[in-house]
């Protein structure tokens, strides 16, 4: 039986396809499949790749005559996945095959569980560095079972919210049961992904059609930043603007919702908001009591940044948006300050259920090396039955 289906979807980044396939394929489970959507240019160097590997647990959905948008690449993959599980990951990322045994332990312990997801953790790629990077991993272990109304809140009203919604369930970086997905695609418009986000996309729909959340304190797996990547235009912002450019152009400028005065060009959180208030209104979903914390995740935007001046143009951009939003009133909910002191060490050790340590430990080149790391410093996941039955 195939339990999980790995879905990377990819546009002209072969070689990080290739990278997070070779780690994978090194698992020795039989249990999963990696399905490659290759959007590229040049279909040749992956259909050579996925030839000369031979691996039967590889296979490739070819590029079309014409490049797809994001979602449309995304939204061809679920179709052709065997898995009783799918997940999508970033060409860039890695995903531990042993997720299967998570979900295998998870489904026994809670037979109605079709949404699964796990603690995060982040690899910028060397080659999108530029300075020392300081990063964070979970350190618990625990399986909560995450009820639909909080997961609600924190989707919809932002409750929690520091730059964006702090709700991790979705396919990307998640894992959705084929019956799950099915439901969603039958109930929204006969697709599984409408937006150009589609990470947050499917996190509204899981939220709203699941029937069991579970999470998992423990990292499976690493969101990877290559230079290449769009998140290394929330780094850059001349990369970033470029990025949109091209999003924009694949989308026809449909990008924002009418009346909402947020360029996406703001930021991560005017990004997110548009996807969320596209879903709303096109099924006709009406909330109030959401502004403030949106406000607020607006401010956590900005206080990211470690540049004085793209600070301020940010917070400007934010507070003329809020403005004309919503009036002069509401600005006095968006206090952001900033916070970043080049002069202060930032810290690193064990506080809060979270490990703080340089990225650049072990020399980790690629996000499959990394995780190797991050793997043995964690529970391992063989032992969360035996844990389990423990408890």
């Amino acid at each position: 039986m195939t339990r999980l289906t790995i879905c990377i979807p990819t546009r002209n980044r072969q070689h990080y396809a290739m990278n997070a396939a070779r780690h994978m394929l090194a698992s020795t489970r039989q249990d999963f499949e990696i399905l490659i959507g290759d959007n590229s240019d040049n279909a040749a160097p992956l259909a050579e790749f996925v030839e000369s590997t031979g691996d039967s647990r590889l296979r490739l959905l070819s590029p079309e005559q014409e490049p797809l948008s994001m979602q449309d690449n995304w939204e061809r993959m679920p179709q052709h996945a065997r898995g009783e599980w799918v997940s999508f990951i970033g060409d860039d990322d890695y995903l531990d095959p042993e997720l299967c045994e998570a979900l295998r332990v998870t489904s026994a312990r809670v037979p109605h569980v079709d949404a699964f997801t796990w603690g995060r953790s982040y690899f910028i790629w060397p080659d999108a560095r530029t300075d020392r990077e300081i990063t964070t991993v979970p350190t618990g272990s625990h399986l909560i079972h995450m009820e639909k109304k909080d997961l609600m809140r924190k989707i919809f009203f932002w409750e929690d919210a520091k730059d964006r919604p702090a709700c991790p369930f979705g396919i990307y970086h998640g894992a959705l049961k084929k019956e799950l997905l099915n439901r969603i695609r039958d109930a929204f418009s006969n697709r599984y992904f409408e937006n150009a986000n589609p990470d947050y996309d499917s996190i509204c729909k899981t939220v709203m059609m699941a029937d069991a959340c579970i999470y998992w304190e423990r990292p499976l797996s690493v969101f990877g930043a290559c230079k290449a990547s769009n998140t290394a235009g929330l780094r850059d912002y001349a990369v970033g603007l470029e990025r949109l450019k091209t999003v924009r152009e694949e989308n026809e400028d449909e990008l924002e919702v009418a009346n909402f005065p947020f360029p996406i060009e703001l930021g991560i959180t005017a990004s997110i908001v548009h996807t969320i208030e596209s879903f709303k209104q096109r099924y006709g979903i009406e909330l109030n009591g959401w502004e403030e914390g949106f406000i607020k995740a607006c401010a956590g935007d900005c206080e990211n940044q470690g540049d004085r001046a793209r600070f301020d143009a940010k917070k400007a951009g934010y507070a003329a948006a809020i403005k004309a939003w919503r009036g002069p009133k509401a600005l006095k909910q968006f206090n952001p300050v900033f916070r970043y002191r080049a002069e202060v060490p930032r810290f690193m050790g064990h506080a809060e259920g979270h490990l703080y340590f340089d990225m650049a430990i072990g020399n980790a080149q690629t996000a499959g090396e990394y995780y190797k790391l991050l793997d043995g410093m964690l529970f391992p996941v063989h032992l969360l039955e035996s844990r389990l039955n423990d408890a």
